[in-house]
C-alpha cells in the first residue's frame, strides 16, 4: 500500500503543469468571454493610473493657476474615468464568472465520467467522503481561485505597471527608491511557497474527512442509535473537525504573516519616500500637483500590491485543489482493451487455473479455480462466509480481473471482449440491494431502453412486487428515496430482482438474492426464478442450502478453493463438507 501511495505522490503535477492544463480546459469554448474579461481587466487597471494622473491638473491647473478651462473640463474627465472603469469592472466580473462556471461544469463532467469508468478496485480502497469533497469542494475552490488569481494577476499587474510608469514620469529618483522593496518581497514569496502548498493540502484533505464521517453517520444512523454510539461518533467528528480548524488556522496564520510583512516592507518604502521628498534636490524638480499625484499613485499601488502579495496563497490553494481534481481525472479507467464485439453467449463458461487477490491484501482470495459452467444449467455456489463465493461470480462480468488464469466463454477469453458486449448478456442481483432515489419504474428499467408497460408489469408480477407497488401513492411512478429507504428490505430486493427479470439476459447471477425475503415471498420468487431460468445459465450464491437442492451442479467452496462439486443427491451421498454444512442448517 505504501508503494502505491508513493507512486501516486510521484505522479502529482507541479503548479505550472496544473495551471497550463486548467487554462487549456478554460479556453475550450470560452475564448470569447475570457477575451472580453481580460479587456475589462485592462480597462479597470488603466483607470487607476488615469485617476492618479488627473490629480496633477486638478492641483496645478485648478487650485494653483486657477485655469478656468481646465477647471471646467476636470469634472467631465473625472466622470469619464469612473464611467469607463465601471464598464471594465462589469465586463471582468460577469465574463470571468461565465468562464469560471463553465470550468466548474467541465471539470465536474470529467470527474463524473471518470467515476463511471473507474474499476471496482478503486472504490474498494477509496473514501466516498474524499471523492465527494473532490467533486464538490475542490472543484469550486480550484475554479474560484483560478478566476480570482487571473483577475489579480492581469488587472493588478497592469495597474502597478501603469502607476509605476506614471511615477517614473513624475520623478524617476523617488520611483527607483520605491521599487527597492521588490527583491525582499520576491524572496519572502518564494520561501513561503512550499509551506502554503502543504498547509492547503492538509486543509482540503480535512474537508474530505469531515464529509466521510458525516456520511457514515447518515448511512448508519440506526446502528448509532441502537448501540448508543453518540459519544463515540461525537468524539470522532470533534477530532476531525478540530483537525480541519487547526489546518485552516495554520493556513490563515501563514497567509497573514506573508501579507503583513509585505505591507510592512511597502510601508517602510513609502515612509522613506516621504522623507526623501523633503530634500532640496527633489523639491526643485517637482511641482505640488506632481508630488500629490506621485503620492496618490503610491497609495493606489498598495491595493494591487496587497492583491499580488496574497496571490501566492491563492495560487497554492488552487494548485493543491488542482492536484486532487486531476489526480482523480488521471486515474486509470477500467481496462476495456477487448476488440471483439460479438460472442456466442450460449456456450459454456470455463474457469482455467483462475487465481485472484485483492490489491490491499497479502493473501489469495481464489486459488486455482478450474470449473466449467455449462450453458443453460442452474449452478449453485455454497460455502461459509468469506470463502470467495461473491468474488468468483464478480469475475464473470469483469468487475474484477484475475491475477492469473483465464475465464472463457465460447472458447474466447472474456478479456478479449468489449465490456459492454459482455455485460449486456449478464443480469446481476447482489446481496447489497442498490436502488436509486428515483421512481420504481426508472429503477427497474435502469439501463434498458424501449421498455413497454406490459414488460414492466410482467417483471413486477414475476418478482412478486406487483401488489405492493400498486399500493404505493403513485404506483410505479412513486419515488422510493435514497437507496429505496421508503421500502422494506424485502421490497427493495424484489425490485432488484424485477430489474433482472426485465433485462432478461442469458447469464443470471444471484448473490444471495432472496436473503432478505420472508418465507412466503421467497417461495413465490423461487417459482418465478424457475420460470426465468429456463434456457439460461443461472448462477446462484445461496446461504440457505435448501433453496439449491434442484441445482444441476453445486460448487462447494472453502478458503478460496472448490473442494466439492455435484448435484445435491451426489454430495449428500459423499458425506463430506457439503453433507455437514447441509445438516448443520437442517438440524440446528
Amino acid at each position: 500500500m505504501e508503494v502505491y501511495k508513493k507512486l501516486r505522490q510521484n505522479n502529482k503535477k507541479n503548479g505550472w503543469d496544473i495551471y497550463k492544463r486548467l487554462v487549456s480546459i478554460a479556453l475550450k469554448n470560452n475564448s470569447t468571454p475570457l477575451t472580453i474579461a481580460i479587456i475589462g481587466m485592462i480597462i479597470t487597471a488603466l483607470s487607476d493610473p488615469a485617476l492618479s494622473a488627473i490629480m496633477k491638473p486638478i492641483l496645478d491647473g485648478g487650485f494653483i493657476e486657477r485655469d478656468q478651462e481646465i477647471i471646467s473640463l476636470l469634472p467631465l474627465g473625472l466622470f469619464s474615468i469612473f464611467f469607463i472603469r465601471s464598464i471594465g469592472i462589469f465586463l471582468t466580473i460577469y465574463y470571468m464568472a461565465k468562464v469560471g462556471r463553465s470550468l466548474v461544469y467541465r471539470l465536474r463532467e470529467m470527474m463524473f465520467q471518470k467515476l463511471l469508468a473507474l474499476p471496482i478496485a478503486f472504490y474498494d480502497k477509496s473514501s466516498s467522503g474524499d471523492l465527494m469533497s473532490r467533486i464538490s469542494h475542490n472543484v469550486e475552490l480550484l475554479s474560484s481561485v483560478a478566476a480570482r488569481s487571473l483577475i489579480i494577476l492581469i488587472r493588478d499587474t497592469i495597474t502597478i505597471i501603469g502607476l509605476l510608469l506614471w511615477m517614473f514620469y513624475l520623478s524617476w529618483q523617488l520611483t527607483l527608491f520605491f521599487i527597492t522593496a521588490a527583491p525582499f518581497i520576491i524572496i519572502l514569496v518564494s520561501t513561503l511557497n512550499k509551506k502554503f502548498r502543504k498547509l492547503t493540502h492538509d486543509a482540503q484533505n480535512s474537508v474530505g474527512s469531515i464529509i466521510h464521517v458525516a456520511q457514515e453517520i447518515i448511512q448508519g444512523n440506526k446502528i448509532v442509535k441502537i448501540f448508543k454510539g453518540y459519544t463515540k461518533e461525537s468524539d470522532r467528528f470533534k477530532l476531525t473537525n478540530e483537525k480541519n480548524k487547526i489546518s485552516h488556522m495554520s493556513l490563515a496564520f501563514t497567509e497573514g504573516i506573508n501579507s503583513a510583512v509585505i505591507m510592512l516592507i511597502v510601508g517602510s518604502s513609502l515612509s522613506g519616500i516621504i522623507l526623501l521628498s523633503t530634500f532640496d534636490f527633489i523639491l526643485e524638480t517637482i511641482t505640488v500637483g506632481s508630488f500629490v499625484s506621485f503620492m496618490f499613485a503610491m497609495f493606489m499601488i498598495l491595493g494591487p500590491a496587497r492583491g499580488l502579495a496574497s496571490i501566492n496563497a491563492r495560487l497554492q490553494q488552487g494548485i493543491a485543489a488542482g492536484e486532487n481534481v486531476f489526480e482523480l481525472i488521471d486515474e486509470a479507467s477500467e481496462n476495456d482493451n477487448g476488440k471483439l464485439d460479438k460472442i456466442n453467449i450460449n456456450n459454456n463458461i470455463v474457469f482455467k487455473d483462475v487465481c485472484f487477490q485483492y490489491e490491499a491484501s497479502e493473501s489469495s482470495v481464489l486459488s486455482n479455480i478450474n470449473v466449467e459452467i455449462k450453458t443453460g444449467e442452474f449452478v449453485a455456489i455454497v460455502g461459509k462466509s468469506g470463502c470467495g463465493k461473491s468474488t468468483l461470480v464478480n469475475l464473470i462480468p469483469r468487475l474484477y480481473n484475475p491475477i492469473s488464469g483465464s475465464i472463457l466463454i465460447d472458447n474466447t477469453n472474456i478479456c478479449d471482449l468489449k465490456l459492454d458486449i459482455l455485460r449486456e448478456n449478464i443480469s446481476y442481483v447482489g446481496q447489497d440491494t442498490i436502488l436509486f432515489n428515483d421512481s420504481i419504474k426508472n429503477n427497474i428499467c435502469y439501463g434498458s431502453k424501449n421498455i413497454s408497460e406490459a414488460d414492466i408489469k410482467d417483471a413486477l408480477e414475476k418478482s412478486y412486487s406487483y401488489d405492493f407497488v400498486n399500493e404505493m401513492p403513485d404506483g410505479i411512478n412513486t419515488t422510493i428515496g435514497e437507496n429505496g429507504v421508503l421500502l422494506s428490505g424485502g421490497q427493495r430486493q424484489r425490485l432488484a430482482i424485477a430489474r433482472a427479470f426485465l433485462k432478461n439476459s442469458h447469464i443470471l447471477i444471484f448473490d444471495e438474492a432472496t436473503s432478505s425475503l420472508d418465507s412466503v415471498s421467497e417461495k413465490f420468487i423461487q417459482l418465478a426464478l424457475d420460470d426465468l431460468k429456463k434456457g439460461k445459465t443461472t448462477i446462484i450464491i445461496a446461504h440457505r442450502l435448501s433453496t439449491v437442492e434442484k441445482a444441476n451442479n453445486i460448487l462447494v467452496m472453502n478458503n478460496g478453493e472448490i473442494i466439492e462439486s455435484g448435484n445435491h443427491i451426489l454430495l449428500m451421498k459423499k458425506k463430506n463438507y457439503y453433507y455437514k454444512l447441509y445438516n448443520s442448517q437442517v438440524f440446528k
